[in-house]
Order: C-alpha cells, then sequence, then structure tokens
C-alpha cells in the first residue's frame, strides 16, 4: 500500500491551483507527437523550487489573505488536520525498518513519513501566514530526524526512503529559503541526513517514481547538480516503461534494470497483453491507486523541473501524463471496461484516482497548456459504444431467453443474428445470464457449435419475432444495454495463468459460479469432460482443481459436514494449500497412515499438477510488487517457474516432516506407503506427461531425504518407534539406489556401515534444526551412503539407549555424536551406566552392557576386541570419551551391581588390562567410599557398609601391600564400632557414617559418644580402639582412602604415626575421664589417672613441648596429665566428705601442680588450698570428736573406775614429755626441708609460683605418694619411699597417751607432707606473688 501521506494530498492543491478550472473535451487515440527532452542541473538552481516556488507561494498566500475559494477553505482545511497541529510532536528512529507493504516489520515507517509531511505542512502555513510558531514547529521534526536517522532497512526500505525524502525536500526549500531562523548548524546537519542516508537508497538503488522525485528535490535542496543529472537521466528512461503511447509499438518498453529481452516478460509484468490505445500504464492492471500515484510522482517531477528551467510538459513526458490522465479517468468516470483491458475488470476496490493526486498534471495541461484532457477535475459521463437500436434490442433479447434457460430459442436466436450475437457476447451473456441450475447437457451442443464459430438452428424449431422492449424508445433501449453489467470471460487469475482460449475462459468461470450457487461438483465436471482436450490450460485446471474436489467431498470424506468449495481450494497456494489437503486425513484416528497416502496419491497429486501455473502467476505478481525494489534478471524468470513444480512437492515433503513432530507412526506408514512425485492418481488423465516438468529422479531423491528427516524429527523413543524408522530407512535406500543397511540387531556386529571422519567434520549443529533438514545442501539427510550409513548407526545407538535405559531420540543421539563436548558424552555415559536396567550380581547381562557400552564409544568396535583406542577415527555417540576413562565408568557400574567376579575377571586378571592397576585401585577405592558415604547405618553388615567391606575385601588380595587399602579398612572397623553407640549429631541429625569423613576432628566424635551413651566411658579400651583405626585411616590428609596415592605403601608405620596414636590414646582417655567426672564416677576418674595416664615428672621433661593449637584436645601430654588431674581434683566432694576423697584430690591437684605451667598455677593452688581447708576441717572435727568421747571415758577429774584404762600421774608426765619431744623433731624436719638447703637463720625471699611447683616436687620426692609410686616412668626412687606408720621411738610398753601421740605423728606425716612443703613455700614465695606479706627480706628469686 501506498503511504498514507496522500491523504493530505490537498497540501500540492493549494500550491498549484492559480485559476478556475477550465473544461475541455476528451483526448482522441491519435498518434501523439513526442518531443524527447533529458533535463540537466541549471547553472543555478531556483529556490524554493521543489515542486512550488516563491511565485506560486505567494499567489496562494494572497489569495488566502482575501479569503479567496477554493484557496481559503483549502488552508483551513490543512490547519485542521492533526498533522498540523501544535501538539503534535517528532517521533525519530534512529533505523527504520519496512518490510513488505510497510509491515511486518514496520518499525518507524509511519512515523518518518508523517512527521514529513507534518513539516511540509508546517512550512506551507508559516509561509501563507507568517506566524513563526510553525516554522519553529516544521524546524523541530527536521532537526530531530536529522540528528537521529541513520538508515532505512528491509525491503521496502528504499521506497519509504522516496515517500519520506520527497516531503523532506518540500519542508526544507520553503523554511531554507524564508527566513524562518533555521539556524546554519541545524541546516547542516539536516544537508547531511538528506545526503548520506536518504540520497544513496534512492539515486543508487532500482528506480521508482517517487524514488526520482525524492532524489530530484534532495538534489535542488542541496545545489548537488550531479545528482540532479544522475536522477533525470533515469527518469528520462523510466517514464516511457511506465506510461504507454502506441507510438511505442506493440509492446511497451521494458523497464529499466530488470533485464527483460521479450515482450512476452513484459507482458507478464504488466499483467496486460494487447496494447491498442495511449494511457496504459505499468500498473493498470495491478489496482488504480498504485496507478494514480506513480502518475503523480511524474507530474511532480515535471513541475518541479520546470520551476529549475527544463519545461517536461510539453515533452514526451507531459504527453504521456496527459494521455494516462485521460484514459484512466475514464474508467473511473463509470466507462465500461472492454474484454481486452485486463481481462474485462480492473481494480477499484483498493483505491481509486483521488482527486487531488490527478490535480497537479490536469492543471499544467489543461490550465497552464490548454491541453484537452479527461479527469476526475472535470467530471465527464461516460459515453455509450452501442449503435442502432436493433442490435441493442437483439441483444436484450439474447438476454432474456438465457435469463429464462431457453437454450434452443437462444441458439435459433443466435443463429440468425450471427454478425451481431458473435462468440464473446453470446459466451458473456451465457455466463451473466443462465441460471447456474441449468443441466450442463442443456447447453454443451451449443458451446460446441460456438466453439466452432458456426452455430446451426435447432431441428424443429421456431422463433417470433423480437418482442422484448418493443414498447421502449430506441434511446430507453440503448439506455438499458449500457446498464447491462456483463461478466468478463476471463478473470484475472487466468489470463496471468496466459489463457486465451475463449471458451475455456467461460468454462472455467462458470464452473466457478455453479459450485457458488449449487456446490455440485459432479455438475461441473459434466460440463468439462468434453472439453478437457481443449486448452491444455483447461485441462490443467480440471485436473489440479474439480478432480480433488470430487475426491475430498464426494469419494473420500462423503460425511464431512464443512466441504470444500472450488473458491477456496483456487485461492490455496503453498505449504497452506498442502496443510488444508491433508488436514482430514491428519485429523482421523485409526487409519490416518492409510488416508495420508491415499490423499497425497489422490488429491494433493493432482493439485499439484496446476500448482506450476498458480506459482507462475504468484511470482510475476511478486515480481511485479517487488520490480521497483529488487528486480528480476530475465535470466532468473524461466528457472523460477522450472522450480515452481519442485517447491510444491517440497511442500508436500515439509508436511510429512511436520507430521513427525505430532504423530510419528503417520509419518512412516505415510513414507512406506506413497513411492513419491511420481506416484499420482490422475484418474485416468494418462497424458498429464506433457505438463510435468523433467527432473523425477531429483524429486524422488528430494523425497527420500524426507525420509532421513523425519529420523530426525522423531521425539518418540519407543521399541516400536525405532522399527517404523529403520523400515523407512529401507524405504530410503530404495528410493534413493543405495546398499540396505543391516537390520537393527546386526548393525553393531557388521562392518558394512562405515562413516568417515570427514564427513562428520561436514555437520554442524545448524543442520539439526526442523527447518533445515529438508535443505538440499543438509549432508545430514541428503540422499547419499554416508548420510544413510551415519544415521542408521544413530539409529541403532538410540536402540541401545531405550535398553540400557537412557532413552534418546534420533536428533539428540547424533547431535552427542558429532557435536557434544568430552564432558556433555561423559556426562551422559555415566547417565547411561546408571540407569542400565539390568539385575545386580547378574554377570551376564553386565558383560553384554560392557559390550554396548564400548560399540556406543566406537561403532566399530568389534565384540572379540577391545576397540580402537583413544585414535582420532573413533566415532561414536561417546567417541570423545578416552576408552580408560570409559572402562573406568564400566568398572564403577560393575561394582554397584556388585558384579565382583566379573570385574575381576575383566579388570585384574587379563593379560592386556584395559586400565592401568593405579587406575584401577583408585576407582575400586572410589566406589568403596561413594557407598561408605551414602550409608545410614555404619554397622559393616548392613548397606553402604557392606557393600564397601565387600567390594574391599574382592580386591584386597590383588592389592596387598596398598597402604590405601588399608586404611580405608581401618576406617570401616572404626565405623563399625561406633555403629554400637547411640550417636546423634548438632540439631537432632542422626549420625552416618560420612560424618567421619565430613569432620574436620573425627576424634571429637568419641567425646560425643561419650556424652551421649551413658557409663561408655567405661568401655575405654574399645574406645581407644576406635580412635586408633581414625589415626589409621588418616581422614583429612593427602592418604585419605577418598584420594589414594598411587604406587603401593610400606606397611611400616612412621614415628609421627606412633606418636599421633599415643596422643590419640591418652586424648580418648581424657575424655573418658572427663566423662566418668560427668557422672559421678571419681574412683572410675582417679583409676584412669593414675594408671592410664602417665606424666613425666619435670625433672625427666625439663622443656615442655610448646602448645601447637588452641584446640580443647590437640596439647601434649603433660597438658592433656594435669588438665585431667586438675579436673577430677577440684570435683565435688561427697557429703558428707570422705578423708580418702579428700586425700585423692589432694593427690590429683598435687599432680597437676607439679606439671602445669606457670600461667595456671595460682588457680591450682587457689583449688588445692580450698581442698586442704576442708581436709583439716574434716581432721579438726574427727580430733575433736576422738577428744570428746576420750574425755568422756577417760576425765581425769572423775573416779577412776577398777580395772579402766586411765593412765597413771607417771605415765601423765612421761607423755607429756614424749610430745615436746615429737614436737621439737618436727619443728626440725621443717626447718631444714623448708630451707632448701640454705642457712636456717636467712631469711627467705620471695618465690615465683614455677618455684613454688619446684619445691612442691621437691616435697613429692621425699616422701612416699601412692599416685607417684604407681605412675609409669616416675622420678627414680621416689616412687618406692613410704612414710612409716611405726616410726614411734617408744616400746610397745608405753602408756596410751604415748601411743596415741604416736598414732597423731603417724596421721600428720601422712596426710600433711604434702601441705608442710607448700605451707613453707607459701610463706616465702606465693604470697609474694599474690600480694601478702613476706616472710622478711627484700631480694628473692625471679
Amino acid at each position: 500500500m501506498y503511504p498514507t501521506s496522500r491523504s493530505i494530498s490537498f497540501l500540492v492543491l493549494i500550491s498549484i491551483c492559480f485559476a478556475v478550472l477550465s473544461s475541455g473535451s476528451p483526448i482522441e487515440n491519435a498518434e501523439p507527437h513526442l518531443h524527447h527532452v533529458y533535463p540537466r542541473a541549471p547553472a543555478t538552481f531556483t529556490h524554493p523550487g521543489v515542486l512550488v516556488n516563491k511565485a506560486q507561494l505567494d499567489f496562494v498566500k494572497a489569495k488566502v489573505a482575501a479569503q479567496a475559494n477554493p484557496w481559503y477553505d483549502a488552508y483551513n482545511a490543512m490547519l485542521a488536520h492533526p498533522l498540523a497541529s501544535s501538539t503534535r510532536s517528532p517521533s525519530p528512529f534512529p533505523t527504520v525498518a519496512c518490510g513488505s507493504g510497510s509491515m511486518n516489520p514496520s518499525v518507524g515507517c509511519r512515523e518518518e513519513r508523517q512527521d514529513a509531511l507534518a513539516a511540509y505542512a508546517n512550512a506551507l502555513a508559516w509561509y501563507i501566514s507568517g506566524n513563526r510558531s510553525y516554522a519553529t514547529k516544521a524546524i523541530s521534526f527536521m532537526n530531530a530526524w536529522a540528528r537521529s536517522i541513520r538508515d532505512h532497512t528491509d525491503s521496502n526500505g528504499p521506497l519509504q526512503t522516496g515517500w519520506s525524502g520527497a516531503s523532506w525536500a518540500r519542508a526544507a526549500e520553503i523554511i531554507r529559503y524564508s527566513n524562518a531562523g533555521w539556524s546554519s548548524s541545524d541546516i547542516t546537519a539536516f544537508e547531511n541526513m538528506l545526503r548520506n542516508v536518504y540520497l544513496p537508497k534512492i539515486i543508487g538503488g532500482s528506480i521508482n517514481n517517487v524514488m526520482m522525485e525524492a532524489a530530484q528535490g534532495i538534489a535542488v535542496f542541496l545545489n548537488d547538480a550531479t545528482s540532479y543529472d544522475r536522477a533525470m537521466a533515469k527518469f528520462a528512461t523510466r517514464a516511457p516503461a511506465y506510461v504507454y503511447l502506441t507510438s511505442d509499438g506493440s509492446c511497451p518498453k521494458a523497464p529499466p534494470a530488470n533485464g527483460f529481452t521479450s515482450c512476452s516478460q513484459v507482458q507478464n509484468f504488466w499483467l496486460q497483453y494487447s496494447f491498442p490505445e495511449n494511457g496504459i500504464t505499468q500498473e493498470t492492471c495491478r489496482d488504480f491507486a498504485h496507478t494514480g500515484y506513480g502518475i503523480s510522482s511524474m507530474s511532480h517531477i515535471a513541475e518541479t523541473s520546470k520551476i529549475q528551467g527544463t519545461d517536461l510538459w510539453t515533452t514526451d513526458v507531459g504527453t504521456r501524463i496527459r494521455y494516462a490522465l485521460g484514459f484512466h479517468s475514464r474508467y473511473e468516470l463509470g466507462e465500461s471496461v472492454p474484454s481486452w483491458l485486463c481481462g474485462g475488470s480492473v481494480d477499484l476496490k483498493n483505491g481509486k484516482i483521488d482527486f487531488a493526486i490527478t490535480e497537479v498534471g490536469y492543471n499544467a495541461l489543461h490550465g497552464r497548456y490548454d491541453f484537452a484532457v479527461t479527469s476526475l477535475c472535470k467530471q465527464r459521463a461516460p459515453m455509450s459504444d452501442h449503435k442502432g437500436a436493433n442490435r441493442a434490442r437483439i441483444i436484450l433479447e439474447a438476454v432474456r431467453l438465457a435469463s429464462s434457460a431457453e437454450v434452443p430459442s437462444l441458439q435459433l436466436l443466435i443463429a440468425r443474428e450471427p454478425n451481431i450475437l458473435q462468440l464473446e457476447l453470446v459466451l458473456r451473456i451465457l455466463l451473466t445470464y443462465l441460471p447456474e441450475s441449468t443441466e450442463p447437457t442443456a447447453y454443451i451442443d451449443l458451446l460446441h457449435q460456438i466453439a466452432r464459430g458456426a452455430v446451426n438452428p435447432p431441428p424443429q424449431s421456431s422463433l417470433r419475432p423480437v418482442q422484448h422492449g418493443k414498447e421502449l424508445s430506441d434511446n430507453e433501449v440503448r439506455y438499458q444495454v449500457r446498464r447491462l453489467h456483463l461478466l468478463p470471460l476471463a478473470e484475472k487469475q487466468d489470463l496471468q495463468a496466459g489463457c486465451t482460449d475463449l471458451l475455456s475462459l467461460f468454462l472455467i468461470h462458470r464452473a466457478r459460479k455453479i459450485d457458488v450457487e449449487t456446490g455440485s461438483i459432479p455438475g461441473v465436471q459434466e460440463l468439462l469432460e468434453p472439453f478437457s482436450n481443449r486448452d491444455p490450460y483447461l485441462r490443467v485446471w480440471t485436473v489440479s482443481n474439480i478432480l480433488p474436489l470430487r475426491r475430498l467431498n464426494y469419494e473420500y470424506y462423503p460425511d464431512v459436514e464443512d466441504p470444500y468449495t472450488l473458491e477456496a481450494l483456487e485461492h490455496l497456494e503453498g505449504r497452506p494449500a498442502i496443510d488444508s489437503l491433508l488436514a482430514r486425513s491428519a485429523r482421523l484416528g485409526g487409519t490416518e497412515t492409510i488416508q495420508c497416502a491415499r490423499d497425497i496419491r489422490g488429491v494433493v497429486g493432482p493439485w499439484i499438477y496446476g500448482e506450476s501455473s498458480r506459482k507462475r502467476r504468484k511470482t510475476h505478481h511478486d515480481r511485479r510488487r517487488t520490480s521497483f525494489v529488487s528486480p528480476t534478471p530475465a535470466g532468473q524468470v524461466e528457472s523460477v517457474e522450472a522450480e515452481d513444480f519442485y517447491t510444491a512437492w517440497l511442500d508436500v515433503h515439509d508436511w510429512i516432516v511436520d507430521l513427525a513432530l505430532r504423530n510419528f507412526a503417520a509419518a512412516a506408514e505415510t513414507l512406506e506407503q506413497w513411492d513419491g512425485p511420481t506416484d499420482v492418481d490422475y484418474d485416468g488423465y494418462n497424458d498429464h506427461q506433457d505438463l510435468e516438468l523433467d527432473g523425477s529422479q531429483t524429486q524422488t531423491l528430494r523425497y527420500a531425504q524426507a525420509g532421513l528427516a523425519i529420523a530426525y524429527a522423531n521425539s518418540e523413543t519407543t521399541p516400536s518407534a525405532f522399527d517404523k524408522t529403520s523400515a523407512v530407512l529401507r524405504k530410503v535406500s530404495q528410493l534413493s539406489g543405495l546398499d540396505a543397511p543391516p537390520a537393527l540387531d546386526e548393525i553393531h556386529t557388521s562392518s558394512v556401515l562405515y562413516v568417515s571422519k570427514g564427513y562428520l567434520d561436514q555437520l554442524s549443529e545448524v543442520h539439526l534444526l526442523h527447518n533445515a533438514l529438508l535443505r538440499p545442501d543438509n549432508p545430514m539427510t541428503s540422499s547419499t551412503q554416508a548420510s544413510l550409513s551415519f544415521t542408521s548407526l544413530v539409529l541403532r545407538s538410540c536402540v541401545l539407549l531405550q535398553k540400557l535405559g537412557n532413552s534418546k531420540s534420533c536428533r539428540v543421539a547424533a547431535a552427542l555424536a558429532a557435536f557434544a563436548r568430552p564432558e556433555e558424552q561423559m556426562n551422559e555415559l555415566h547417565k547411561t551406566l546408571q540407569k542400565v536396567p539390568v539385575k545386580t550380581r547378574d554377570d551376564s547381562a553386565w558383560a553384554a552392557v560392557r559390550q554396548q557400552i564400548l560399540w556406543l564409544r566406537d561403532w566399530q568396535f568389534q565384540a572379540s576386541g577391545i576397540g580402537r583406542g583413544d585414535g582420532k577415527e573413533s566415532m561414536g555417540i561417546f567417541a570423545k570419551v578416552k576408552q580408560m576413562d570409559a572402562e573406568v565408568e564400566i568398572l564403577r557400574a560393575l561394582l554397584r551391581a556388585s558384579c565382583y567376579d566379573l570385574a575381576v575377571h575383566v579388570y585384574c586378571m587379563q593379560d592386556e588390562r584395559p586400565i592401568s592397576k593405579d587406575a584401577l585401585e583408585r576407582t575400586v577405592l572410589s566406589v568403596a567410599m561413594s557407598f561408605y558415604d551414602g550409608a545410614s547405618n555404619g554397622n559393616r553388615t548392613r548397606g553402604g557398609i557392606r557393600k564397601a567391606s565387600e567390594i574391599l575385601a574382592t580386591f584386597q588380595s590383588h592389592f596387598p601391600q596398598s597402604q590405601n587399602f588399608d586404611q580405608a579398612n581401618a576406617l570401616l572397623a572404626a565405623t563399625h564400632s561406633i555403629s554400637f553407640y547411640s550417636l546423634t549429631l548438632q540439631h537432632g541429625v542422626p549420625f552416618q557414617p560420612v560424618n567421619i569423613r565430613a569432620s574436620k576432628d573425627p576424634m571429637s566424635l568419641i567425646g560425643k559418644i561419650l556424652e551421649q551413651n551413658a557409663r561408655s566411658y567405661t568401655k575405654l579400651d574399645d574406645l581407644i580402639e576406635i580412635g586408633r583405626n581414625l589415626v589409621g585411616a588418616k581422614l583429612g590428609s593427602a592418604r585419605d582412602p577418598s584420594s589414594p596415592t598411587q604406587g603401593a605403601a610400606t606397611t611400616d608405620l612412621s614415628d609421627d604415626q606412633e606418636q599421633k596414636l599415643h596422643e590419640s590414646s591418652r586424648r580418648i582417655t581424657s575424655m573418658a575421664i572427663e566423662a566418668a567426672l560427668t557422672e559421678g564416677d571419681f574412683d572410675t576418674a582417679y583409676s584412669y589417672i593414675v594408671n592410664r595416664l602417665s606424666p613425666a615428672l619435670p625433672a625427666q621433661n625439663p622443656t615442655p613441648a610448646p602448645i601447637t593449637t588452641t584446640d580443647k584436645y590437640d596439647i601434649d601430654d603433660d597438658d592433656i596429665s594435669w588438665r585431667a588431674a586438675y579436673l577430677a581434683g577440684r570435683s565435688s566432694s561427697p557429703s558428707p566428705p570422705s578423708l580418702r576423697r579428700l586425700e585423692q584430690r589432694l593427690e590429683l591437684l598435687s599432680l597437676s601442680l607439679l606439671l602445669a605451667p606457670p600461667p595456671h598455677l595460682a588457680e591450682i593452688l587457689h583449688v588445692w588450698r580450698a581442698a586442704e581447708n576442708d581436709l583439716t576441717a574434716l581432721l579438726a572435727r574427727e580430733t575433736a570428736e576422738d577428744d570428746r568421747w576420750n574425755s568422756k571415758a577417760d576425765h581425769r577429774g572423775t573416779n577412776i573406775i577398777p580395772g579402766g584404762f586411765a593412765l597413771s600421774p607417771a605415765e601423765t608426765d612421761r607423755l607429756a614429755n614424749h610430745d615436746a619431744r615429737a614436737r621439737r623433731q618436727s619443728s626440725a624436719a621443717k626447718a631444714g626441708g623448708g630451707g632448701g638447703g640454705g642457712n636456717n637463720n636467712e631469711d627467705a625471699a620471695p618465690m615465683g609460683l614455677f618455684d613454688v611447683a619446684r619445691g612442691a616436687a621437691k616435697a613429692f620426692q621425699k616422701s612416699a605418694f601412692p599416685l607417684r609410686a604407681s605412675g609409669a616412668g616416675g622420678g627414680g626412687g621416689a616412687e618406692k619411699r613410704a612414710i612409716s606408720v611405726t616410726g614411734s621411738e617408744e616400746s610397745g610398753s608405753e602408756s596410751r597417751g604415748a601411743a596415741a601421740a604416736a598414732s597423731e605423728r603417724e596421721r600428720v606425716r601422712k596426710r600433711d607432707v604434702v601441705a608442710n612443703a607448700v605451707t613453707g613455700g607459701l610463706a616465702t614465695g606465693i604470697g609474694w606473688v599474690i600480694g601478702a606479706p613476706g616472710g622478711g627480706g627484700g631480694g628473692g628469686k625471679g
């Protein structure tokens, strides 16, 4: 469609209507006088000078100022138009994309055209009114687009450039040369836009009137003489090729750049086949609207040329415009269209010639030069071409007889008046007035006689004198004849197809009318059959329309409620036609496949019989529409027509491929039952070969390509679908003459199929796109032995994958084989092995699976060998996976399936192992650990742990020196032992074996066991064994069983390993001690400290090991010992406290005091003093209790009971002396021990905590300490010394008082030896540390 800019073409009227239009008579078809002028650019361009000049603008301005009409009303109408609105804003686009018809796409097309016209309207308004706001508005439109537009694209881009460019040039001329305030920089920008964006498209592209109009106007604005000359030179050749004059000869001038070399090509291009009159245009038979646009652009070019100094109105150009205006105005004003013109009808429905469009030419030719022109500006009545009232009455009588179906009488009238009722007139009368319900047999004989040119009167017939219209005058009869609307014999599509036989045209047109009125296709066939061999076009039309219609509506689907119509069938074209003709067969149910093949053979095939002519009509029509943009060279016309027949069958192939998407079974059955384009049922029309084109073998190969295409279009992965695909491939081999592929179950053992590496290199992922499957250059589907072999191998791969549980379509499998990356193929291989539906422990079945996988990796793999390894020639859907990697994945699958014997046989017992020993070890351990990680229970007799144990046991003998296996076994042993305990992790998550491997500190799990299992600390040996196994598993290290190292490792434990085992034992003991204390079992804790923790004294380990971590348990031995001793020592005593418990606590605290580092001594001493106080208090209570009982029994103030045990006075004195002596000895001993070997009279200096600890150690070395005596690795003879319990110097005959005193001394020495030592230290050192007053001097040891 032409742009909407023409809707306001009244703007042109304002500029050029100068005077009242005068009347004139129509031109005659006399030979015109031609004066050829080829205009060139003037020396100096006139401005403003595009379509209108300053004089014309001033003329209209004065008329508007005087409110003179029609100028004043036209001006007001322009201002009221939306394009002249002050509120309209520009809508620029950087790229304007206009497809065919400026639609699909249409990006900025309408906006650009309307903004250009808005600029022109505002420019005119500014010049006429002087209101600067209009100028500002016009400038805003031009500036906005000048800053934005960069290109015009798509098929209508050049025309869009012409439509918009013509208006931009007019607006810019007026604004630039009327002092409108347009800045020089903006003008430069606008010039650059026209020069760089518009001019190259319109002057360098194809030729079109409006494009030449735009080029001319832009050249004037740019003062570009070169571009002006180029545009006018092209127009000089364009004008004669657009409007025909009889002086051009029997055929119009060939359009420039179209490359036509024959008159028939030009006729087909014009859609007109005879040229008896002047003024016919190239677009007359297209429609009058486009014709008017072309005439208008020619008029605008002529007007601008006159302003620039060359008057084309008086030349050949003006003559052609004048005849074109007169010729078309006649039919616009109602004159009957002759049968020779466009088949007897012209298109006025799609738009008539607008009055404003013709006004420029009419004003110039009639108003300025006084030529007589029939134009819409002068409403002239149509002419009558009937002569003689008698002739008119005969025609009216024939019409009457035809209307009443009086065929014999009509035949007699024709026989009597052959000069009046000639062939074309009679046929048109019959076509227009004979009822469609009339049986064809009633007038077939008449048609035969008319065709022969001699109509005989029917036998025994009579005809009364013509009475019809007798009461009418001659003028009234002529008037009625003029009002007759006889239908043309030929419709446009038939003329375009080249049919010229009038009877054939009548029969076809009559058949269409019968179908519309009655729908009787048998009646139509009865009418056409007697004439089927009269004309090739009629035969083609009958076979390709009537035969399919009869079969669809009466034979194949008689019960369908929506029958096809002839009109609908004739309008079918291309792929939509195939979809429509086969829609019914595709909708049926159980017998759908049979119907598809039958309908292609009996409906689509005959329809394609006439498709070449339909395609030719469409080709001419499309080429006619696009000739200005992309003209078709003459040499290509015949090749395009030769492809029409092929293209129709390609649409059928495409339909079959599309059918495979939704119903593969139907598509496959169609391929099997239909033999291709040569398999067509013409229902007895056996002489159809003359209408078929050569190349049936080519079509057969293209049909075979459709068979390969549906294999890739199919998405079904069922066994039946693969069987049907196999049958299709066999059919393809028959059609193409290729070697048939072997049966599906034989492909993997056959060496017949082979695909070269070079073939795979040709393939691209694009070839698998659905719309590329039928491309003739597609190596994947073209009918070659390589493509057939490749598809067969892909199909076999799909069958195997389906059996292995990983179903794939042929499209996916082909992409996997040809285009997938190695990691993608590996993922699919892994997925396939995971989905294998074979039972576990079925070695024979899994052996077959291995063979199938290896074949899928290399299609040339033979069951008797290992394959071709990793060579470059390996081809298969897993070909990019290295063979060793594939074998590793297979081994994993065998182990998962518990096929241990098969795995050992294949991978351990062969002379030539498929994988290396290191890879085998890594894989076995990896699979075992994967089962381990997936286990939910740690018991080795259940679940994943059992599987892991079985795998390790199976391969242990093949790796006797593998430390990796030892580590894995240690891990399993630890896990199994842990499984007997209740263990829950954080947030209530139950323990799983993988938690051991995931833990940063697996040993901490033993602590959780102790926390969550009552009295589990009593099973210390079991817990220590778990710890030893955890150490042996080497979790988290480079020797982790999950990441085994290569090669066999020694089984000898390193010193570091021994140290870790020792540390784990002591750490677990410490945890058990803590757990025992938590549960209140002090005795067990005391026992573990005494018997399990064997600390080294400072004298034997003077340099403590540095603490390397802050972790709770990652500390050295002494640290564990003192902490455990301290933890037990500070535990609370039972109530009431026992003397033994307090003694044990003090012993433990003394040990922690010996081993603890200096920063912790104050804390320990604090606890120790508290325990000592508890002990002192307990002793005091016991002493008081003893004294109370003694006083009751032995009170000296009471009477001595005869036979009592009271002391005599002498005994009492001796006891007192003994006590005093013992006290003196004790004081001397204390003084000697506390002095540390120094002078007793010397003041003691303050001591540090470390010295306090050392002093305590010395005190313990002099004592008999049960703890030290039992500790392993204790200090020399200190452990062997004991406190004497019989140290009394008195004999056994001493008094009870002496015995009591001795007993008290024994108690003091046993319980207070440590107290005495530490107390002495406190007196001299610790008091200084904690701020207590010292014992004397000021100096001291740090």
